[in-house]
């Protein structure tokens, strides 16, 4: 199967958008303060302000994206117009709201992505791919570290993060903060 990484463009957006909530919780079906929450926190802010990557399939549809903020202390600034969405429009999330978690975390490991890839697509390369191809840009950029959030009852998402580099920071009852050293 060709699949094809690029930068994110804004004309993606909608495709991304679709994949967030397609490979999120299901209650984000059903639920509009889910489906709103689920967006204002973990995918339009990082289009608005981050570095981005796509996957591409051979007829140039989106399958699969990492999502990236470079820099904990600017993103907590951008983020905010997106909390006041969510305290406003879907108040029963904004306890989720807190960044706290990843900011104990970010002088070492400034820079947290979001990386999701429709099922046909995972487990073929593709996600290492996208993953390498943000790690090198972060690299580049002389980013120092990369941390991201991932539920315990997900441990393929565990597994691949360990197999790329990934060490766990911290850990409660649902998930685990993770990181890796560039």
């Amino acid at each position: 199967m060709f699949v094809k990484i690029i930068d994110y463009e804004d004309k993606y957006r909608r495709d991304v958008q679709s994949i967030c909530i397609e490979t999120g919780s299901k209650d984000n079906l059903v639920n509009p303060e889910h489906y709103s929450f689920t967006l204002w926190m973990y995918c339009d802010p990082y289009l608005d302000h981050g570095k981005n990557f796509l996957l591409l399939d051979d007829a140039g549809r989106v399958q699969g994206y990492i999502l990236c903020a470079e820099d904990a202390g600017m993103f907590e600034k951008d983020i905010q117009p997106y909390i006041q969405k969510i305290k406003e429009k879907a108040p029963s999330f904004a306890s989720r709201c807190d960044l706290s978690e990843y900011m104990q975390f970010a002088k070492d490991y400034p820079a947290h992505l979001h990386i999701d890839i429709r099922e046909g697509y995972t487990g073929g390369g593709n996600g290492s791919s996208l993953m390498h191809a943000l790690l090198d840009a972060l690299q580049k950029d002389g980013v120092k570290g990369v941390m991201l959030g991932v539920d315990k009852a997900n441990q393929r998402a565990v597994h691949f993060y360990k197999k790329m580099g990934f060490q766990v920071l911290s850990s409660d009852r649902y998930g685990s903060v993770m990181g890796r050293k560039l």
